[in-house]
């Protein structure tokens, strides 16, 4: 069960996306490079509003489901508390999401996601090499918010790069809603994680995750 969440903390695996939109010559350039903030499990040619939508979307619905299967139930008030703002929040921007990109591609294909693993290989160092947090409890709580801190730089990320290169009003916007609480939270995250497990942020991790999520079925990398 813990193995399924972890799965969906990242929230994106094989993905296809809308092609035959124009294509975005720089998108695509800048997605060679490595400096594209997106998971690159989608085709970079794709109007970037409706990457971002898809992407941002799974995104949330991955937090969501771990936040949800993972400390829901914590010991912890805090992050019972956590969960539930997790949860709410992301949702209501997930609907928000998806309306919009009903609004504005309507004729564009339903993205198809699968859920990517964190576990094993390069996760090692972010989950804690040792798989304590398998066990539940306690150690299922400090798997959630090593996890959650690159998890939500991600979003950020993409967020930043949203402000500038997002078409509608809307989605930048949302970009700055991202930004705003999604920051807080990396920061309370912090603060338990070195409160009760006497750790450091795991927000430098955030690109290793990217990359590993690229490296999965349908990602760029493969």
């Amino acid at each position: 069960m813990v193995a399924a969440l972890l799965a969906a903390t990242v929230g994106i695996g094989g993905v296809a996306l809308a092609r035959g939109a124009e294509a975005l010559p720089w998108r695509v350039a800048l997605a060679a490079t490595g400096n594209d903030p997106f998971m690159g499990v989608g085709d970079p040619s794709a109007p970037y509003d409706l990457r971002f939508l898809d992407e941002m979307i799974m995104h949330h619905e991955g937090a969501i489901m771990s936040a949800r299967g993972m400390v829901a139930d914590s010991s912890r008030p805090e992050l019972r508390d956590l969960a539930q703002r997790i949860i709410a929040g992301q949702q209501r921007q997930v609907d928000q999401m998806r309306a919009w990109r009903q609004q504005w591609y309507p004729d564009a294909p339903a993205s198809v996601g699968g859920m990517g693993g964190m576990m094993g290989g390069d996760s090692g160092g972010m989950m804690g090499g040792d798989g304590t947090g398998m066990m539940g409890g306690d150690g299922t709580d400090r798997m959630f918010l090593r996890m959650m801190i690159p998890h939500h730089q991600l979003a950020i990320d993409m967020a930043q790069d949203a402000l500038t290169n997002a078409q509608h009003d809307e989605l930048k916007g949302l970009a700055r809603e991202i930004i705003a609480g999604q920051s807080a939270e990396i920061t309370e995250i912090e603060g338990y994680l070195q409160a009760w497990y006497g750790e450091a942020s795991t927000r430098a991790a955030s690109g290793a995750m990217r990359d590993m999520m690229r490296r999965m079925p349908g990602g760029r990398g493969r």
